[in-house]
Parts: structure tokens; C-alpha cells; sequence
């Protein structure tokens, strides 16, 4: 008795110590992706979030570290010049680090342009070490808190991993 409850105390500190730091971390993905991953699609306000102007802030925000200042950009491509049956017009690619600086994710989102002032954004975001089979919220979180931290209005839906909390 005495061992399942060290057992269960260490796991829980184990649990406090590495995993996602709250808010945002209810949405636990265990091996969606053969990893723990999460995608998210956002449709954003028409009329501030032409799809240009979408990924110019998404892109300064990135460099800036983002709302946590653990976000590192690695690359955006701009796709404008190429047609593609899916209206893609940007690519980005940011790694994060998690609040214990124990863990990197890599976070890929494209930009699609619906018409000339509504943009929808895909975002995509993996733990980076081998056997992550359950994140704790962490991939969902990386998604979530970016666009929250753009300061601009949006609407969200799961399209793999991630699901919501069981009720």
C-alpha cells in the first residue's frame, strides 16, 4: 500500500515538474500522430485578417518569442506566386520550448486565403522527442496560447488530436 501511494505522489510531481503548465492544458493528446501532435483550424474576424496581413503578424510575433517568449521561428514561405487547389498562400514553421525548458514542439501553420479580407490558418504541433505517446495538453497549449496572444479575434476547431476534455 504503502508503494502505490510513493507511486502515485511521484507521479504527480513527475506530472508538475515536466508537464504542461496551465491554462490551456485540458486538451491531452496520447499518440494521435504515432507522437503526441495537435491540429486546430482558426477562422479569423473578416476584414482584419487578409491573409498578407495574417501572416506579417504571425511571423513579428513568432520572432518575438510569442505570448511566453518560448517560441523560436524557423521559416515562413510565401506561396502567393503558386497555384494550389487548396488557396494556400503562407507557410511557418516556429519551434517551442516548454515553461521547464525541458522539451522542444515544432509548430507548422498554413495560411489560406478565402477572400480578400478572411483568412483560415491550419496549425499543427508535435512533440519533438521519440515515445512522447501523451503531452499533457502541451501540443494544444503551443497552438492555442500563438493566436490567442495575436490580439485577434477568432474561431476554433479541432481537426485531429487534441479532442476536448471528456464531461
Amino acid at each position: 500500500m504503502a508503494s502505490l501511494q510513493y507511486f502515485t505522489v511521484l507521479s504527480v510531481l513527475i506530472v508538475i515538474a515536466y508537464g504542461c503548465q496551465p491554462p490551456d492544458c485540458k486538451n491531452v493528446d496520447c499518440g494521435t500522430c504515432g507522437n503526441a501532435c495537435c491540429t486546430l483550424m482558426w477562422s479569423f474576424t473578416p476584414g482584419k485578417s487578409a491573409a498578407s496581413k495574417l501572416y506579417n503578424l504571425m511571423v513579428t510575433n513568432f520572432k518575438k518569442g510569442g505570448p511566453d517568449h518560448r517560441y523560436h521561428f524557423v521559416k515562413g514561405s510565401n506561396l502567393t506566386t503558386f497555384k494550389n487547389p487548396e488557396k494556400v498562400q503562407y507557410l511557418l514553421q516556429a519551434v517551442h520550448r516548454t515553461k521547464v525548458h525541458k522539451y522542444n514542439d515544432t509548430v507548422n501553420i498554413a495560411i489560406y486565403k478565402m477572400d480578400n479580407s478572411t483568412s483560415v490558418a491550419k496549425g499543427f504541433s508535435i512533440s519533438r522527442i521519440a515515445g512522447a505517446y501523451c503531452d499533457s495538453g502541451q501540443n494544444y497549449k503551443n497552438l492555442v496560447q500563438f493566436v490567442k496572444g495575436l490580439g485577434i479575434e477568432f474561431h476554433q476547431r479541432i481537426l485531429s488530436g487534441c479532442p476536448n476534455p471528456q464531461s
